[in-house]
């Protein structure tokens, strides 16, 4: 988002508390799919939770809504290759809900909203497990558990995504080495790192380096903040969530110019509660189960329903191609020495933890698709892994 709006600053601190909850772990979660169900629940909401729910998305009026959903139309355009995700708001299966909350959620706010039993809780899980599974593929499976869902549950949301970026124009695997990376100080392993050499968006200050990388998805980029060094990090990550507009003002100030890029083949997975985070954001009504403000969702405002739960399952790949693999580099003969124009251009090396994030970009607003922090793979990575068939 832009810089000025509350959102940047609800983002940044969610991930903060998920980052500093389990340092040196890899994570990554999506700000811009948790904000679609928050904004369908503000259109409905009523009183102190209408406060909180504007507030923490940074609206002032309900008109102001309808910026919530203008990255929807690109979302949908990056499931045509590269994007797998559902975003659900489940509710109890009672007569009291009334319809008008659940027709055209999609069509105007990018989530589905479904009836789910939960008076017959292991069912309920699942169905709501078979229901993300199938929606995605089987890429993601398993988001709520027995201990998510009881006879007093009465809503929870679910949202799940996988991604494998697909670059507007790829790296070559003939290219990819097995190379050093610091995930600790005084640590090193030999992990396989893509190399390009090419015009790039890039910046550099006393702080970090950053490079921005365009997808082939309308609007998607990839962009890595990394440190200086790898004890700058935690320093790094502080800039970044405490100065909500850090990153902005790094990607608006980046400038093209020739580099060489280097930076690991790596997948992230996360699986996050978000429950509590968005309760210390100051969401705190919406769970009230005596007083809600979410009466809106039923025929008789006389009754009450309350949001118990918010799971978040994530799948992010990033390698030399993506998802489209129709590119046989073995028909193109050995990789082209780089022009001379090249010869003498600076690198980009991530051979230690960094933030990431990838991002869908418009003229007047920056939306986080996805942000995280890599420190390098779970296991160690062998030679094998490597040895690839451009074929694939």
């Amino acid at each position: 988002m832009q810089p000025d709006e509350c959102v940047s600053e609800r983002a940044e601190t969610t991930c903060e508390s998920l980052i500093k909850a389990k340092p040196g772990t890899n994570i990554v979660a999506s700000e811009t799919l948790l904000r679609l169900p928050l904004c369908k629940l503000a259109s409905i909401a009523q009183g102190e939770a209408k406060v909180e729910l504007m507030t923490a998305l940074g609206y002032k009026n309900d008109d102001s809504l309808s910026t919530c959903f203008m990255v929807k139309d690109s979302i949908n355009e990056m499931t045509i290759s590269d994007l797998t995700h559902t975003n659900r708001i489940f509710v109890n299966y009672i007569k009291e809900i009334d319809p008008n909350f659940i027709i055209n959620s999609t069509e105007n706010f990018g989530i589905k909203v479904d009836k789910v039993g939960f008076n017959y809780p292991k069912a309920a899980v699942s169905y709501i497990n078979n229901l993300i599974g199938t929606t995605t593929l089987r890429r993601i499976t398993d988001v709520v558990d027995d201990s998510d869902i009881n006879k007093e549950t009465e809503m929870i949301i679910v949202t799940a995504a996988h991604f494998k970026g697909t670059w507007e124009f790829p790296f070559d695997f003939r290219l990819t080495k097995l190379r050093d990376f610091h995930p600790t100080e005084g640590k090193i392993i030999r992990i396989p790192m893509m190399t390009k050499t090419d015009m790039f968006r890039y910046i550099e200050n006393k702080d970090c380096q950053a490079v921005s990388i365009r997808f082939g998805s309308s609007r998607a980029s990839f962009t890595i903040i990394l440190p200086n060094s790898p004890q700058q990090l935690p320093a790094l990550l502080d800039n970044i969530y405490n100065q909500k507009a850090y990153v902005y003002s790094l990607v608006t100030r980046m400038r093209n110019q020739p580099l060489k890029v280097t930076f690991p083949r790596f997948k992230v997975k996360s699986f996050i509660d978000l429950t509590e985070s968005v309760k210390k954001l100051g969401l705190n009504t919406i769970f009230n189960t005596t007083s809600s403000g979410l009466e809106g969702i039923l025929r008789n405002s006389n009754k009450s329903i309350a949001l118990n739960k918010i799971k978040q399952k994530l799948f992010v790949q990033i390698d030399e191609v993506g998802v489209a693999r129709f590119i046989h580099f073995e028909n193109m003969g050995p990789p082209q020495v780089q022009e001379s124009y090249f010869e003498n251009s600076p690198q980009f090396t991530a051979d230690r933890p960094f933030y990431f994030d990838i991002s869908l970009d418009f003229d007047n607003a920056r939306y986080e698709m996805f942000t995280g922090v890599y420190y390098g793979p779970e296991e160690t990575t062998t030679a094998n892994e490597i040895q690839i068939k451009a074929s694939k």
